[in-house]
């Protein structure tokens, strides 16, 4: 005899029921407060992958208005703090005596120009870049100052270069007031900017100037006056702690200070030999970073209780022992992303970036030859990629 089927329970019934409306939370419903947490969620997205939030205002309406708050985006650049890589530049020389500046991507941003024919590139900070002119017939500026991010790029001349080594060096206008003004310097590349330039001549003689943008004028000169060579200018990128510029000169054997706010001159010999970086130090001041054998040694410059500035080594990264290490064949500094805590390593088998705080490596280029290598950070935010 059959097996009758099992009867249904009227509670196994009500379970097929129309379920009921949102449990509210402290008066809340649960849509309102998964509303609350999306705001959240946005803000969590990773900086280092701008097309992640240009791909969210595309979700609808109200995401869109919301990724293109001018509110939102300052509380998303105050949550991750220093501005991610976008990517470097690099010097590329080309056959027939040509050269290039040219910008590697790191990440999916992508500028409207990569190359910059007949241009050095100087320097990169707070959202613009500096080339030197040397044979670009497209304009007759000496320098260029260039902004990635809305492809603005213009143009100024040197104040004096006859006999002259010099550097130069580009900063957010707010950097020269003690403190750094009123700039976070996260999103402050539309703002004013001015442009260092320091040189020296063999008499021993330096002077320094700073180009407005504002007043679209170099300053009246600072001159220090030296006794010996130890100032001729190198061709290293200079680096900037609080509102003073600090540039590599003598093969690397003195470091030259330029104070922005009381424009004065100081000589700071470093008994190193060799090539070096200059960066702002992790406890703040004057960092230097140097390659010896396969070690990389980090210096800070702290001051004394007698207020006496002394160098002191303040860590030593074998090279051989890191995660993912990079062959030590003629290894050199080139370069360092401030904010970041990356140093650039060249060896023969290209440029390495070494997290000074995870002690991560990893490969940036194959390419030999790279000499300098200036990182350029900033935010790319959906009110940048729209205009």
């Amino acid at each position: 005899m059959a097996t009758p089927p099992p009867r249904r329970h009227r509670a196994a019934r009500a379970t097929m029921a129309t379920p009921p409306p949102p449990e509210l939370l402290h008066g809340r419903s649960l849509l309102d407060l998964a509303a609350d947490l999306i705001p959240e969620i946005l803000l969590r997205l990773p900086p280092h992958d701008p097309g992640q939030l240009v791909r969210c205002t595309t979700v609808c309406k109200p995401w869109r208005r919301l990724l293109t708050d001018p509110a939102f985006l300052r509380r998303y650049r105050e949550f991750h703090g220093a501005p991610p890589m976008l990517g470097f530049l690099f010097y590329l020389e080309l056959p027939r005596d040509r050269f290039v500046a040219r910008f590697v991507r790191t990440t999916p941003f992508r500028p409207r120009a990569l190359d910059h024919r007949g241009c050095y590139v100087r320097d990169a900070r707070h959202g613009r870049v500096l080339f030197s002119n040397v044979t670009n017939e497209e304009t007759k500026h000496d320098l260029l100052v260039w902004n990635p991010i809305t492809g603005e790029r213009w143009g100024l001349p040197l104040p004096v270069i006859s006999g002259m080594e010099w550097n130069v060096t580009v900063l957010c206008a707010a950097a020269a007031r003690e403190g750094g003004g009123e700039c976070d310097h996260l999103d402050c590349h539309r703002g004013p900017s001015l442009v260092a330039f320091v040189g020296s001549d063999e008499d021993g003689t330096t002077c320094a100037y700073v180009y407005s943008s504002e007043a679209a004028t170099w300053s009246d000169a600072a001159y220090a006056e030296h006794n010996n060579d130890l100032a001729i200018m190198d061709m290293e990128p200079c680096t900037l702690v609080r509102n003073r510029t600090y540039c590599l000169a003598a093969e690397s054997k003195t470091i030259v200070e330029y104070d922005l706010g009381r424009r004065k001159l100081i000589d700071r010999p470093l008994s190193y030999q060799g090539r070096a970086v200059l960066m702002p130090a992790m406890g703040g001041g004057l960092g230097f970073a140097g390659v010896r054998g396969s070690c990389l040694y980090l210096w800070s410059r702290e001051t004394g209780p007698d207020r006496t500035a002394t160098w002191t080594q303040s860590r030593v990264l074998e090279l051989s022992t890191l995660p993912g290490r990079a062959p030590l064949n003629e290894p050199a500094t080139v370069g360092f992303a401030e904010g970041l805590g990356v140093i650039f390593v060249r060896t023969d088998a290209g440029v390495f970036a070494i997290n000074l705080k995870s002690g991560r490596v990893k490969k940036m280029s194959n390419r030999e030859g790279i000499y300098h290598v200036i990182p350029y950070t900033s935010f790319h935010t959906p009110d940048h990629a729209t205009g």
